[in-house]
Formats: C-alpha cells, sequence, structure tokens
C-alpha cells in the first residue's frame, strides 16, 4: 500500500463521538457531585469524626485528580479520534507525550500510597488512642467516663458521678472527653455512634474503651431539667454487630449539652458533677478556689 492510498474510515458519525464523549463525562460528573456533597455535607464540630471525614476529602480528591483526569483523556480521545470525526483512518503518534503521562502515572501513584498509609496511620492511632491522649492532643481539661452495657437488645449507660442507670437516652456535657468502656451481658455487640464517627464492639467479658469529643451545642433539639428546657444536641447509637431479632431496634440517644446546662441536669436528677469537668461558674477546676 503506498503513502497516498487512503484506508475507509470505520462507520460512524460525529454524533455517535459526541454521544459516547457525554456518556463518559456523565460518571465524573456525578463522582465530583459526591465529592463536593461530602465537602459540603454539615459535620459536627466533634473528634474522631473529623480525622474520617477529612481522609475522605482527601481520597475523593485524589480519586478526582486522578481517575478524573483519565477519563477527561479517553473522552477526548473518542470525540478526536472517533469514526466520522476524519475522512480517513488516522494513527495518533504514540511518542507524543509519554513523558507527560509518566510523570502523571508516578505523580498520582505517590499521592494515592503516601495518603492511604498516612491516613490509615492516623485512623489507626486515633482508634488506639485512650481517652487521656486525645484530651491532651485535643487540649481539654474535662473528661467523663460513661460504662455502656449492651444487652439484647437495648444498652445502659452508667455514668460517672449519676446514682441511676440511663437506657434509651444518656446526656453528656459538651467541651468534654467521654471516656466510654464498652461490654456485653450476653452475645456480641457492637457500639456506633456513625455522626461522631465512633464504633467499637462489646464483648462478653472484656471492656473495649472508646472516646468521642463535641465541642460545641448547636440546640437543634431541647431535654427537660426540672421546670427548664436545655439546649441539647443528639446522636443516635445503634448496633454494628448482628446479635439476634431485635437488632435493628437496639437503639439509644446521646443528648449533648453544655458543661453549665450538664451541671444543671446532673443536680435535678439526683447526681452530682465530677471534679473532672466542673465549670468556673461552681468552683471548679478552673474556679477560684485553684487559683488560691
Amino acid at each position: 500500500m503506498s503513502a497516498d492510498d487512503t484506508v475507509p474510515d470505520e462507520s460512524g458519525s460525529a454524533r455517535e463521538a459526541v454521544f459516547w464523549s457525554v456518556v463518559i463525562l456523565v460518571g465524573l460528573a456525578a463522582f465530583l457531585y459526591d465529592f463536593l456533597r461530602v465537602v459540603l455535607s454539615d459535620v459536627p464540630a466533634a473528634q474522631p469524626i473529623e480525622i474520617i471525614h477529612s481522609f475522605q476529602q482527601t481520597m475523593f480528591l485524589i480519586a478526582i485528580l486522578g481517575g478524573g483526569i483519565t477519563v477527561a483523556l479517553i473522552a477526548y480521545a473518542i470525540f478526536t479520534y472517533g469514526a466520522g470525526r476524519r475522512s480517513r483512518a488516522f494513527m495518533p503518534d504514540v511518542q507524543r507525550g509519554r513523558f507527560m503521562l509518566a510523570v502523571f502515572a508516578i505523580g498520582m501513584t505517590f499521592l494515592m500510597v503516601t495518603t492511604m498509609f498516612v491516613g490509615a496511620s492516623t485512623l489507626v492511632q486515633t482508634d488506639e488512642a485512650s481517652a487521656d491522649t486525645a484530651a491532651a492532643q485535643l487540649d481539654v481539661d474535662r473528661q467523663l467516663d460513661v460504662r455502656v452495657t449492651a444487652s439484647q437488645w437495648f444498652w445502659r449507660f452508667d455514668v460517672d458521678g449519676m446514682s441511676d442507670t440511663q437506657g434509651e437516652r444518656v446526656v453528656v456535657p459538651a467541651g468534654t472527653v467521654v471516656n466510654l468502656e464498652i461490654t456485653s451481658a450476653d452475645v456480641i455487640h457492637s457500639f456506633a455512634i456513625q455522626e461522631l464517627g465512633v464504633k467499637k464492639d462489646a464483648l462478653p467479658g472484656q471492656v473495649n474503651d472508646a472516646w468521642f469529643y463535641v465541642e460545641e451545642v448547636d440546640g437543634e433539639t431541647t431535654i427537660e431539667a426540672g421546670d427548664e428546657q436545655l439546649a441539647a444536641d443528639t446522636y443516635t447509637v445503634t448496633c454494628a454487630e448482628l446479635c439476634g431479632k431485635g437488632h435493628s431496634k437496639m437503639l439509644a440517644t446521646v443528648y449533648v449539652v453544655s458543661p453549665e446546662d450538664y451541671e444543671h441536669w446532673a443536680e435535678e436528677n439526683g447526681g452530682e458533677v465530677p471534679e473532672s469537668f466542673q465549670t468556673e461558674e461552681n468552683g471548679g477546676e478552673h474556679g477560684d478556689e485553684d487559683e488560691h
């Protein structure tokens, strides 16, 4: 075949090339939408959920940079070299852009591997950190111990300073590292508060520790304390381990109130405020008594 000979192009049209380009780009647009949804989602000022959310954002961004550019190049190739776009078959220069492609592939691989290792290491350290370590890292001087006991099919909460066991709901203060000591009275359960990034197995005869920290209260709801209604935020406790026919109904609600409101609530419910998080108003850890 001489250089002047032409090779008939495959059947097709410019409309077909545009159609398949759009099909490819729709997937990229959906992924970008999901990324923006995650970035703009309302995440409480709490730990460890903020760490998890940040890691998720980073992984989404890398996926968009790596996969998105690749998908865009595929769409470009379909539109540029697709059937019907040229009067004759065309062989692109395969040497063109090889260096840039190699740099792109190596760079994206480095970013992905680094992010996965650093992110996974950070999540592991967060999960294994004690409440004391978390308090030191967050520079928080208030802690509250809560003993959680799982049973088919409900949760029991014994809060330090409160004489009565709390069941379907538990009240804790904001601005405080809440230390959870989790166990089970019968079968294997799993204590989970998805909104706060908490998940820990509840095993018979074993105590597993977890913690969470809510910085402030937005006041999305209220809780009664005597004649007063206290501003509170709520978080749902679920069981993340199949534990029998009542598994789906094994729910509880965590009410988070301000430290000052928690002191009032505890007094109204026959409890006392542990010294570990007393506020300035009642001469606690930061009160005038400590200054002398």
